[in-house]
């Protein structure tokens, strides 16, 4: 293993109607709350007003902010952070998925930030301008769906509604959580298509992790690799129970903490941690409004296909046979029929993608995700033209 630092300092609040605990757990961090969540929560009225009703009893003023879409843009999270600076605001709880809780991170450090919040964002890894944030307002994460596992991470994605880019800050000494509330019955509700999506988004965190872990390390990755397969197992056997029973919430709250897991840092810790499948389908989500899960579903079938005939695909192989006990190409079919099966797209044309449009997506992924040497970084690394190629597979 490499030499590393972990640090998780997020406290969570995990179990059925442990989200009725946010007017106690938001109490100890101050007494104005701005609530962020989507511009439509007409489906979580009544969470709503039992949020309004804990927080008021525990003495904490509440101001709304719903504005958050799916891929959140930059205009909105500068406008939630004028609005935490006009009302005082003590702490930010995120109330949503993944879009709300990275939202709400980059609001509370934007409160804070001194410069135009373009720049807190690395937009560009080749030249490099991003000023990350030293400082934000507390935080208070409630996932309603169990993928993202922002709930976990210090990192928020944004997309730039001026120039198209979408792209991350990552930043551990401010933009961690303070508490995680993971209360599995927030997620019955969901639409089936929203369960698979984030369950899908979960294994891409970990496969991204196995992926790219360096076999030169060889045994030495004996213990990241079974952590990552047994999470990636518990997914893909605990999806369709789910699917199949919605109510079950033994196997929503197994998910849930997978995707806290997935993303805590404990599955990349001494291991190659980079994840370019996800550099590739925020640019699909970006320009044609893909739902970030299943832009990851179109990649790791395409990554699979690609790199099971070639030398350096020795990572895919052997995932494949350990996983499932093929080869990587027949894999990638087994993880198609799968998705399929859940109703969630597995080629980039059901987003909108022409063949013509190729070229144009492999830029857009090299302007953003492409360091100095000109290449993505993996392992092994990529090419501009093999971002490509892994388009026009996944077309």
């Amino acid at each position: 293993m490499f030499d590393f630092e972990y640090y998780n300092p997020v406290k969570v609040l995990f179990g059925a109607n442990k989200s009725s605990e946010i007017g106690n757990v938001t109490a100890n961090y101050g007494k104005r709350a701005l609530l962020v969540s989507y511009a439509d929560v007409s489906f979580f009225e009544d969470l709503i007003s039992d949020i309004h009703r804990k927080l008021a009893t525990h003495g904490v003023a509440c101001v709304d902010y719903f504005n958050i879409t799916a891929n959140p843009l930059l205009c909105q999270v500068r406008k939630g952070a004028e609005v935490c600076r006009k009302e005082k605001i003590d702490v930010v709880i995120g109330l949503g998925g993944g879009s709300v809780m990275d939202s709400a991170k980059v609001i509370a450090a934007g409160a804070l930030y001194p410069h135009d919040m373009e720049k807190m964002f690395l937009f560009s890894h080749s030249h490099i301008t991003q000023i990350p944030p030293t400082e934000a307002l507390p935080t208070v994460m409630i996932p309603t769906l169990a993928g993202t596992g922002s709930e976990m991470s210090p990192t928020a994605v944004i997309t730039d509604e001026t120039s198209g880019k979408k792209s991350y800050v990552w930043e551990p000494s401010c933009l961690y959580p303070k508490v995680a509330i993971l209360d599995p019955t927030l997620t019955v509700s969901l639409p089936p298509y929203q369960t698979a999506c984030g369950a899908f988004d979960i294994i891409a965190h970990v496969i991204e992790a196995y992926f790219n872990g360096d076999e030169s390390n060889g045994n030495d990755l004996a213990l990241h690799d079974s952590m990552q397969l047994s999470v990636i197992r518990a997914v893909w056997e605990t999806l369709p129970r789910v699917m199949e029973d919605p109510n079950n919430l033994q196997a929503r709250g197994v998910l849930m903490w997978a995707a806290s897991i997935a993303l805590n840092g404990w599955l990349t810790s001494g291991t190659f941690g980079f994840t370019p499948m996800h550099q590739m389908g925020h640019v699909l989500s970006a320009k044609y409004g893909a739902t970030h899960g299943a832009t990851l579903c179109c990649m790791m079938i395409a990554w699979l296909k690609y790199f099971d005939g070639r030398e350096d695909g020795g990572r895919y192989r052997k995932f494949a046979k350990e996983f499932f006990g093929v080869s990587a190409t027949e894999a990638s079919a087994m993880f198609e029929k799968r998705m399929r099966e859940c109703g969630v797209q597995t080629q980039i044309r059901e987003f909108g993608v022409r063949d013509d449009e190729i070229e144009e997506l492999a830029d857009m992924v090299k302007s953003v995700s492409f360091g100095a040497d000109g290449y993505l970084n993996a392992v092994p690394k990529i090419s501009r033209d093999q971002i490509r190629d892994l388009y026009r597979l996944s077309l």
